[in-house]
């Protein structure tokens, strides 16, 4: 098998955040409180959030289009300039006045993460860029929430084309009539009614999320352990996950939903999709920090271990 996804356009709807890397070196502790004095050495802005499956579709050779909001500050600004250099199309993305772009910032030292440093404001976007989005110029939607206010009243469309989520919501109640949904095992544990502990726990949880909502699929992403795919009429499959020595699993799960959407859109086959989504996942988690994988690595990984 040797995949194109050259040919498909995707409308990103999501939280757009940017993530600013401070890469340093430490050989002492602060005399002022246990933690290390960081020299830094280098420092670099990567797009995180909506932004990070942005950054993988196009690495994967998609057309993407993103819709969303941004502050109006040098972050945004920042923000924009990279996914437009990667040819993602940021017309749809607007400028919220007196509003700070989503930014989290990584300190490392030796190659260690050692603190995060988060500034955000969550606001209920009231989208009216929507209203001249045009559903069925795309072959896939997917929905990135992290939760920051973009998709608190956003409202499913109508329509017949594939739509994925990567949930953060408590209630999956906004997310009724989507496709397929990819929630971790704490997200499906809150979302449901019953305790994650097994896979007869999970399987019961996915099925009683999709009689509720409606949903086609549920991938239950279980980390180190890989998926549980749940659907209709009693379809169970269960995804092993590729064995990663030490992995680094920021924007794993941006990597997931990319790929399994460009997967899914091109086979319509959830468990064929949901496979090259955990190879994707392997090869993102070998890297550091956030990360996008491209279509030629996919490939070349999957060729290499037949």
């Amino acid at each position: 098998m040797n995949l194109d996804f050259s040919d498909i356009k995707v409308l990103l709807v999501g939280d757009f955040m940017i993530d600013h890397y401070i890469m340093g070196t430490s050989n002492r502790m602060s005399p002022e409180a246990n933690v290390p004095v960081v020299i830094p050495k280098e420092e670099y802005s990567i797009p995180g959030g909506a932004g990070n499956v942005a950054m993988n579709l196009s690495a994967m050779g998609a057309h993407v289009t993103c819709l969303g909001f941004i502050g109006d500050d040098i972050w945004g600004e920042k923000l924009t300039s990279i996914l437009k250099n990667q040819g993602i199309n940021t017309s749809n993305l607007e400028i919220i006045e007196n509003y700070n772009t989503t930014l989290k910032q990584r300190i490392y030292a030796n190659g260690m993460q050692v603190a995060r440093l988060d500034k955000e404001k969550i606001i209920d976007w009231n989208p009216n860029v929507t209203k001249r989005i045009n559903y069925n110029n795309y072959d896939v939607i997917i929905l990135s929430d992290y939760n920051k206010g973009i998709l608190n009243d956003f409202k499913i469309p109508d329509t017949s084309i594939p739509l994925i989520v990567d949930p953060k919501k408590d209630d999956f109640v906004n997310y009724a009539g989507s496709n397929i949904i990819t929630p971790n095992l704490n997200e499906l544990n809150r979302a449901s009614n019953i305790d994650i502990k097994d896979k007869k726990s999970i399987v019961d949880a996915c099925n009683e999320l999709i009689k509720i909502h409606g949903f086609d699929y549920i991938v239950a992403k279980r980390g180190s352990k890989g998926m549980i795919i749940v659907g209709k009429d009693n379809f169970i499959k269960k995804i092993n996950a590729h064995i990663v020595g030490s992995p680094d699993v920021t924007g794993a799960g941006d990597t997931v939903i990319a790929t399994l959407a460009l997967a899914y859109t091109i086979t319509k086959d959830i468990e064929e999709s949901a496979k090259i989504a955990n190879t994707a996942a392997a090869i993102a988690v070998n890297k550091t920090g956030t990360a996008s994988v491209t279509i030629d690595e996919i490939n070349n990984y999957i060729e290499s271990n037949k």
